[in-house]
């Protein structure tokens, strides 16, 4: 048996934790473009060979199921929990809390799947309007075959929480890259083995439920942690759980009543089309929110870690540094997605999904849905921080309000009638403003709302500079993010290319030349280049660099030492 080290010394942790971010960021992106292959290929695939309406159903199962699986705030929990007890070295903690959590799922288990059987039932009263009696049956037993996965998994849950407690990113992100990897190939076996929409589903979850099993695996003989249903934790530490919880469940309702309730919505008012057009939307907004986000779970840990030492003022200002320096990466990482797809986004749809008409929709659903990723995501640290602070109850009362004016805004802008904001309030588009243009508009709108009120929390509780973060992270970020979309537009526009493959592929690259080279050479400063060319270096063992007066801000000098041939 392989035993993990219960070394506390926070230099060595600060050390290993960096080279397993670096790990868990390179098996991220590998998972990340094995996500957009299977878009590329799965996605068009699915649709001209089992239709829109299939599609359609598909993506409403898997947004049901995603609403419905609440886990009454216990992953929030988990993570922050863990986070903490680990910090302090406490490792009988974390096994205790594990056990206690693990029994609280079994219980939610119970109530989920009541509440699957209830809808499982009112399906052909929801989406009569919408669908045939023999697609509701479809859509039924999609339903029964995801909940019945999702009611195997969620015990087990706290299994990925337990495991990124411990910083073994790489593992984590390498799990779900084989599971992509997976399912990509089976997807194309049902396909061809003309196994319907439904197959394709059980390939699905049956790939998750492999993933999972592998986990707790590795958690049990690797990591050296049990998961013993026989401990329990004291009074006071579920106490703190439960109090914990339940503003993280108010959090996870608020978050579902956006994204994984407009196909619902969408089911009653509009019709099966927008749905479809929805899930496709939803899809793309995955892979741009993936790209940027793809190391939002790894600094947790590190932030509960500098909690536990320190004066005041220098956790205050490890966090504004750690804060900005992240910020500005994950800026450059999604304005990057983000932008090139404002710029060649048209023709990357065509070419995608064909040149039917009712898809160039999608281009404005994502374009209204993303824009607030580019704001938000940069602040994963400072979201991290309320959690490991405690300050939970404010991010689930601004969630609260997403959440209603989303509500609010969707049910009316999502009706099936052309219009319905008019074209006197905003020109002839007014009439294209229904089904999952209407949808995604209420979401961008909420989604800021929220944002606007997170700020304020941060800087409320947190005590954190905004005008200084604010700066650090988007004002040389901006100007080479908005110097970069003029050129991509300009190119669009002025290029004189008819064949529409080959100017999707001469106007991206020469975006993503542009893009880079300003953000490279104006956004980070030399010190900063060679930081994070040095860290992708000695990840992959080619050189051995010092960098002399590193710190979590960044590096303030660099030099060279050739290679002799030990480990870092």
């Amino acid at each position: 048996m392989v035993k993990i080290s219960d070394d506390t010394n926070v230099e060595r942790i600060e050390h290993k934790s960096k080279k397993n971010i670096a790990l868990g960021s390179i098996f991220g992106y590998l998972s990340f473009f094995v996500s957009i292959i299977h878009g590329l290929v799965l996605t068009p695939l699915i649709l001209n060979t089992f239709g829109k309406v299939d599609y359609g159903i598909y993506g409403l199962a898997t947004s049901i199921i995603a609403l419905l699986l609440l886990d009454f705030g216990l992953t929030n929990a988990t993570n922050t929990y863990l986070a903490r007890l680990r910090a302090k070295g406490d490792k009988d903690g974390v096994q205790r809390f594990l056990a206690a959590i693990v029994k609280l799922y079994f219980i939610i288990d119970i109530v989920f799947a009541i509440v699957i059987a209830v809808v499982y039932f009112l399906c052909p009263v929801m989406y009569r309007s919408t669908y045939t009696p023999q697609e509701i049956e479809k859509l039924q037993f999609l339903i029964l075959i995801v909940g019945g996965f999702s009611i195997i998994g969620l015990p087990f849950s706290p299994i990925t929480g337990v495991i990124a407690t411990y910083e073994k990113f790489g593992f984590n992100k390498f799990t779900e890259f084989f599971q992509k990897v997976a399912y990509f190939g089976l997807t194309i076996a049902c396909i061809k083995l003309n196994w319907g929409i439904i197959g394709i589903t059980i390939v699905n979850v049956a790939c998750g439920l492999f993933t999972t099993i592998v986990r707790i695996i590795y958690m049990r003989f690797y990591l050296n942690v049990k998961l013993d249903l026989r401990l329990n934790v004291t009074k006071g530490e579920l106490r703190g759980i439960v109090t914990f919880s339940f503003w993280s469940l108010i959090y996870a309702i608020a978050a579902r009543l956006v994204l994984n309730i407009t196909p619902s919505i969408l089911g009653i008012v509009s019709n099966s089309n927008e749905v479809a057009l929805f899930t496709i939307v939803t899809t793309i907004e995955g892979y741009i929110y993936t790209f940027g986000a793809i190391a939002n779970t790894f600094f947790l840990a590190k932030v509960a870690r500098s909690d536990a030492y320190g004066s005041e003022e220098e956790r205050q200002e490890h966090l504004q540094k750690l804060a900005a320096k992240i910020g500005k990466l994950q800026f450059s990482l999604i304005a990057l997605i983000f932008l090139g797809f404002v710029t060649v986004g048209r023709e990357f749809i065509t070419v995608w999904l064909g040149p039917d008409q009712a898809y160039q929709s999608v281009y404005w659903c994502i374009i209204a849905i993303c824009l607030y990723n580019v704001f938000a995501i940069p602040q994963v640290v400072l979201e991290s921080a309320m959690f490991a602070r405690g300050f939970m109850k404010q991010l689930a009362i601004n969630s609260l309000f997403k959440a209603a004016i989303n509500l609010t805004l969707s049910v009316w802008l999502s009706r099936n009638e052309p219009g319905v904001l008019g074209s006197s309030i905003i020109g002839n588009m007014g009439d294209a403003v229904n089904g999952a243009v209407g949808a995604s508009i209420s979401i961008m709108v909420a989604r800021f709302a929220q944002l606007a009120l997170d700020n304020y929390a941060y800087h409320k509780c947190l005590k954190i500079s905004l005008r200084r973060f604010y700066k650090d992270v988007f004002l040389k970020g901006g100007i080479c993010a908005g110097a970069s979309l003029a050129f991509g537009v300009a190119l669009h526009y002025f290029m004189p290319i008819s064949n529409l493959k080959i100017k999707l592929l001469v106007n991206g690259f020469a975006f993503v030349v542009v893009y880079c080279l300003l953000i490279a050479f104006i956004n980070f400063n030399k010190q900063e280049r060679l930081y994070y060319i040095d860290q992708g270096l000695k990840l992959l063992h080619i050189r051995k660099v010092k960098i002399a007066g590193a710190t979590d801000a960044g590096s303030v000098e660099v030099s060279e030492n050739k290679d002799d041939g030990k480990k870092d």
